[in-house]
């Protein structure tokens, strides 16, 4: 008998149903009001969300089972009949918060990144606050657009990642810190997980190619938590570059 089990998330970051429980945890811890199971069988999975648009995540085309919802057939996302690939990177994660001060004379460009998701527009939102210590202050960067992977909330956060690492190259900076309250950003970028779609493969090569050039790291902001300020505002700025995105398109 399989012992195969089926993660749906009915309510957080990215509702869904996931293959490993590693990717069900990343999608409902820090989240309030988080509602998720598991199941033996898709169909009791898919049941459980009772959401047309369900879509399946992180496991290859070829391993989906076919089956249908009573409304309708599941979805399946493009760009996942791909074989899973490891970043090469050379990049350094810390699991825990180390404050900004401590790091700030290894890693002149230190940056809070968050990411945003508008569901019903199918927008996601990119947030960066730079850290300025030599006096006290910060400033903000944003990103939008159309989620054209449908990856939910995963292409704000990645997104956010790439602003803050082009922003720091562009001013001249070698040594960059990125602080993130979602762990896949460091754990692709390290090779600690797999990337399993054509979207988290394109963000590994990336922080491969700027991993050549930079001295990167990662440090884990717990979200919504009293740790950082910082963390907080990046996630504002994530939100209003989706609102300034839908304004203007």
């Amino acid at each position: 008998m399989s012992n195969k089990k089926y993660y749906a998330v009915k309510v957080g970051k990215a509702p869904g149903v996931y293959f490993t429980w590693a990717d069900c945890s990343a999608q409902v811890t820090g989240f309030k009001g988080a509602k998720y199971k598991s199941f033996p069988t898709i169909e009791e999975a898919v049941a459980f969300i009772n959401d047309e648009n369900i879509t399946i995540k992180n496991i290859e085309v070829k391993s989906i089972p076919k089956t249908k919802t009573s409304k309708g057939s599941i979805k399946i996302k493009e760009g996942y009949g791909v074989k899973p690939i490891r970043s090469t990177a050379k990049v350094k994660t810390y699991k825990s918060y180390i404050n900004p001060n401590e790091i700030q004379d290894e890693y002149e460009f230190i940056a809070f990144v968050d990411g945003s998701y508008d569901r019903g527009n199918k927008i996601f939102g990119s947030g960066v606050v730079v850290l300025h210590p030599e006096n006290d202050s910060h400033e903000a960067y944003f990103n939008a657009g159309f989620d054209k992977w449908d990856q939910w909330n995963i292409v704000g956060e990645l997104e956010s990642v790439k602003v803050a690492i082009d922003k720091g190259k562009e001013l001249g900076n070698k040594n960059i810190a990125i602080y993130h309250d979602l762990k896949n950003i460091a754990l692709w970028a390290s090779g600690e997980w797999q990337a399993k779609n054509e979207y988290t493969q394109e963000y590994v090569r990336y922080m491969e190619k700027m991993s050549q050039e930079l001295n990167i790291c990662f440090v884990k902001v717990k979200a919504h938590s009293n740790e950082s300020v910082y963390n907080d505002l990046a996630d504002e700025a994530a939100k209003n570059a989706i609102i300034n995105y839908l304004k203007n398109n």
